[in-house]
């Protein structure tokens, strides 16, 4: 057995964390200082929510760093991808809680840049979590669509509709220039469906601009 094998897996994670707190000080003390601020609208609940999100920002943030580009589909033989993108999904469907809550108990700022950033998590969380199109209720016909990951051999055409128990919608996925994980989205509440990627690092910066520190 060689030296990584003797060594315990927690000791690993704890050393990732302290090695992105690091390298990410500053932005470190960003999440500690949104976490008080959020706190101060829910007090005794959210502080750890927001300081856990922020955790998982910054050793994300240490991954997308070190993305080299390979991403080998459903095969997915690169584990630095797979982790990433599992890190990635979990970072989604927190911040969105914490965005949902604000929202569903009134205490969210009253700005776009909220709004915006509240509508941008939902059309990520649902078809992550929930396996359907965000809205779905909209939808006023079936739409079709190409399967993703798409098949070596051929494009595999599938149908949503809305009514099915079996319907399931999968994002297309990549990687911005910055290595962080992106989604194609499909946005229903513009009438006409509307396809664009979101990037899970812009999502973080915009979730801090929300709670700029305090000088």
């Amino acid at each position: 057995m060689n030296d990584v094998g003797k060594t315990p897996v927690g000791q690993f994670i704890a050393s990732a964390f302290a090695q992105a707190s690091q390298k990410y000080a500053d932005l470190h003390r960003s999440w500690t200082q949104a976490s008080f601020r959020v706190a101060g609208l829910l007090p005794f609940s959210l502080m750890t929510c927001v300081q856990r999100d922020g955790w998982i920002d910054i050793v994300l943030r240490c991954m997308e760093d070190e993305f080299d580009g390979r991403d080998d589909g459903v095969n997915m033989v690169d584990m630095h991808v797979h982790f990433q993108v599992l890190i990635s999904e979990m970072w989604i469907g927190g911040v969105y809680e914490t965005i949902r809550l604000l929202a569903h108990r009134k205490l969210a700022p009253d700005s776009d840049d909220f709004r915006t950033l509240a509508h941008d998590l939902r059309l990520l969380r649902i078809p992550l979590e929930k396996h359907e199109i965000a809205g779905d209720r909209q939808l006023t016909e079936p739409l079709k669509f190409v399967a993703h990951p798409p098949d070596k051999n051929s494009a595999k055409v599938y149908e949503y509709d809305k009514a099915d128990p079996r319907r399931v919608h999968v994002m297309p996925r990549g990687f911005s220039g910055r290595g962080s994980a992106t989604w194609m989205v499909l946005d229903v509440t513009t009438g006409t469906p509307s396809e664009r990627w979101i990037e899970r690092r812009e999502l973080s910066d915009r979730f801090l601009a929300l709670w700029p520190p305090v000088t």
